[in-house]
C-alpha cells in the first residue's frame, strides 16, 4: 500500500459519505458533461426557460442534492423570482452553498439526506429538480435497510412526495446516470466488492429501478404524466491513466476505496479497464450515459 500512496499522492484523500470531498477539489476533477450538443446544465437551463422563466409567480423550489451549487447557479441565474430550498446531506459542501450565494435571498439551507428529507417534508412545491445526486440517497437508504425494506421506504416517500408535496401542474426535473454505460460500468463492478444491491451489474442501477417502479404506480394512479429520454454522451477525454483513475476513486467512488484492502485490486481492475479505450494520443475516451426525467402532477 506504500508503493501505491508513493505512486498516487491523491490516495492520502479520504472523505466521508456525509463530507464528501472538499468542494475545490470537486471543481477541479469535475469533468464536463454532454449530451446531444448540450451540457447538463444546459439542458436544465432549456427546461427552465420553457416552464419557468415567464411565470409571473414565484414559484417555491426544492433541489436536491445541491453540493456547492454548480446547478443551483444555473437556477438562480435563470429564474428571477423563487423561494429555493436547498438540500445536501454534506455539511461541507453546504458551507460552500452558502458562501457562494449569500448575496441571494429567499434561499433556505437543509443538511439532509434528500429521502429523509422528502419522507418528513410537509412544504409543497412547484418545481422538485436534482442533477445526478438523487441516485446517492437511494442507494444508500438500500444499504442500510436492505433492497426490500428499502425499496418499500423509498417508494412510499416517492409517492409521498408526489402527492403531498407537490399540486398540480408542479414537476419533477430528475438527471439520472447510465449503470450501462462505458463510464458507469466499471464503477458498479467495483462497488460489488462491499455493496450486495449492485450484484446484478447487467441491468440498471437499484435506484433507476425503484424510480421507474413508482412513477409507473403513480402514472397508473392517473396522478402523473412522465417522460423518460436516454442519452449516449460525448466521450470525456482524461488526459492519462493516472488522471482517469484518480477521478474514478476520489470523485465516482467518493476516494471510498482509497485505504482499504480491495484498494490493490480496484486499481488493477480500472487500469485495465482504462485500456480499452486509450487512444494513440494517449488519452482515454469513456462515454457516460443518462436518463432525463421530467414529471408532471396532473391533479
Amino acid at each position: 500500500m506504500d508503493k501505491l500512496l508513493d505512486m498516487y499522492h491523491w490516495l492520502r484523500i479520504t472523505t466521508t459519505i456525509e463530507d464528501y470531498v472538499e468542494p475545490s477539489y470537486y471543481d477541479n476533477l469535475l469533468k464536463p458533461y454532454i449530451f446531444a450538443g448540450k451540457s447538463d446544465l444546459d439542458i436544465f437551463k432549456d427546461f427552465l426557460k420553457q416552464d419557468f422563466k415567464n411565470s409571473n409567480t414565484q414559484p417555491k423550489v426544492l433541489e436536491l442534492g445541491c453540493g456547492n451549487g454548480r446547478v443551483t447557479k444555473v437556477f438562480l441565474n435563470t429564474i428571477q423570482k423563487y423561494n429555493l430550498d436547498l438540500v445536501d446531506l454534506s455539511s461541507r459542501m453546504m458551507k460552500a452553498s452558502k458562501s457562494n450565494f449569500k448575496t441571494y435571498k429567499n434561499i433556505k439551507y437543509f443538511v439532509s439526506d434528500s429521502i429523509n428529507y422528502l419522507e418528513k417534508n410537509n412544504k409543497v412545491y412547484d418545481l422538485i429538480f436534482s442533477l445526478w445526486s438523487f441516485s446517492h440517497s437511494v442507494h444508500q437508504i438500500l444499504n442500510k435497510y436492505g433492497i426490500e425494506k428499502g425499496n418499500k421506504k423509498i417508494k412510499k416517500t416517492i409517492i409521498k412526495t408526489v402527492q403531498k408535496n407537490m399540486k398540480k401542474g408542479s414537476q419533477i426535473f430528475i438527471i439520472h446516470f447510465d449503470s450501462l454505460s462505458d463510464e458507469q460500468r466499471i464503477l458498479i463492478r467495483q462497488w460489488r466488492h462491499v455493496f450486495p444491491i449492485f450484484k446484478r451489474n447487467s441491468i440498471q442501477s437499484p435506484s433507476k429501478l425503484i424510480i421507474d417502479e413508482s412513477l409507473n404506480e403513480l402514472f397508473e394512479m392517473g396522478l402523473i404524466k412522465y417522460s423518460l429520454k436516454h442519452y449516449i454522451g460525448k466521450p470525456i477525454i482524461y488526459d492519462s491513466i493516472d488522471k482517469a483513475l484518480e477521478i474514478f476513486m476520489n470523485f465516482h467512488m467518493e476516494s471510498f476505496f482509497n485505504k482499504s484492502v480491495q484498494c490493490p485490486q480496484i486499481i488493477n481492475e480500472l487500469t485495465a479497464y482504462f485500456q480499452k479505450f486509450k487512444r494513440k494520443n494517449g488519452k482515454i475516451y469513456i462515454k457516460p450515459g443518462c436518463y432525463i426525467y421530467r414529471i408532471k402532477k396532473n391533479i
